[in-house]
C-alpha cells in the first residue's frame, strides 16, 4: 500500500487552555509565549488592548527553532472580513483547524500536533504604535486544544508570504517556489496594490489544470464558499466547496499564469499544509 496523504482526525471536543504569560512589554518588540508541548492545537487566540490589527506585524508558531507558520494581524483581519466571522477589537485568532469545513478530515488536516519533547514557541512581533492604540500594549494568550493526536505529527499547517514581481502588463508567469508533492495549497491571496489580476491559470508542467476569469473567481467565492471578495485583493480558494483535502492542490511542478494590468510587486499569502511524516502502513 502506498504512503497516505490523509491523517487522522481529532475525535474530542477541544477545550480552552490559558497560555503562559508573554515576555515583552512594549511596541517595536517581539513578544514570546511558550506553548505547552504534548497537545494538539486547533485555535490560538491573542487578547490585546490594541485598536489596529496592523500593529501586530507577525504571529509565528515555532517548533524546535523552526518556524512552522506565520501570519500578520492585517491578514487575519482581511480573512475574517472575507469569511464574515465574528470579530472583536484587539483579538487576534489564529485558526489552525478549520471548523468551517464539512468533513472531519478537512477540519483537522491543519491542526498542530506537538510532541512532549518539542520546544514550542509563539512569537508575536509588535510594530510601531498607531495613534489610536493605547500607550502600552497588553497581551494574554489562550488556545483550544485536545490531547496529542495518537497518529503523531503527520502534517503541519503552513501560512506564509511570498513576493513575486510582474515585469509588465499582460501575461505574468510564476513558478511556485520549492514545490513538493507533500506541500498542498488550500488558499492563496494576492495583494493587488500594484497590479490587478484578471485571469488565473494553474499549470503542472505543460498541462493546464485550472483556469478562471476574475469575474468567475469572485462569483464562485460568493456562491460556493460564502466568501466576500475584498477590495485590493484577489482570493484564490482551492477549497471553496468546503472539503479541504479534496480541493487542496499539491505544489509539485506547479506554476501560475496571471493576467495583470500593470507591472509591480505582488505580495502572495499562502495557506495550506505539509506532510512531514508517514504512518506505518501494513503491506
Amino acid at each position: 500500500m502506498s504512503k497516505t496523504l490523509l491523517g487522522g482526525a481529532a475525535k474530542k471536543q477541544p477545550t480552552m487552555l490559558q497560555l503562559n504569560g508573554a515576555t515583552g512589554s512594549d511596541y517595536n518588540e517581539e513578544w514570546t509565549i511558550k506553548l505547552q508541548a504534548g497537545l494538539t492545537y486547533h485555535v490560538i487566540e491573542l487578547a490585546t488592548n490594541l485598536v489596529k490589527h496592523n500593529t501586530v506585524e507577525k504571529i509565528t508558531v515555532d517548533i524546535n527553532g523552526t518556524p512552522v507558520c506565520y501570519i500578520s494581524g492585517k491578514m487575519i483581519d482581511l480573512m475574517e472580513k472575507a469569511q464574515g466571522k465574528y470579530k472583536k477589537q484587539g483579538r487576534f485568532v489564529l485558526d489552525l483547524s478549520r471548523f468551517e469545513y464539512r468533513s472531519p478530515a478537512g477540519i483537522y488536516q491543519t491542526q498542530l500536533v506537538t510532541n512532549l519533547t518539542d520546544d514550542v514557541t509563539l512569537k508575536i512581533k509588535f510594530g510601531a504604535k498607531d495613534a489610536a492604540d493605547p500607550a502600552k500594549p497588553t497581551l494574554k494568550g489562550k488556545a483550544w486544544v485536545t490531547d496529542r493526536d495518537k497518529a503523531g505529527r503527520l502534517f503541519v499547517p503552513k501560512m506564509y508570504e511570498l513576493v513575486q514581481h510582474a515585469a509588465a502588463a499582460g501575461e505574468h508567469n510564476w513558478t511556485f517556489p520549492n514545490g513538493s508533492p507533500y506541500h498542498s495549497i488550500q488558499r492563496i491571496i494576492f495583494d493587488e496594490s500594484e497590479a490587478n489580476i484578471t485571469k488565473i491559470k494553474l499549470k503542472r508542467g505543460e498541462r493546464t489544470i485550472h483556469t478562471m476569469e476574475r469575474a468567475d473567481l469572485d462569483f464562485a467565492l460568493k456562491r460556493f464558499a460564502d466568501i466576500t471578495p475584498q477590495p485590493g485583493y484577489c482570493i484564490l480558494d482551492m477549497t471553496l466547496f468546503g472539503y479541504a483535502i479534496h480541493g487542496a492542490i499539491n505544489t509539485a511542478n506547479l506554476s501560475f499564469e496571471l493576467e495583470v494590468d500593470n507591472s509591480g510587486a505582488i505580495k502572495t499569502f499562502v495557506q495550506g499544509y505539509e506532510q512531514v511524516a508517514f504512518p506505518n502502513v501494513a503491506r
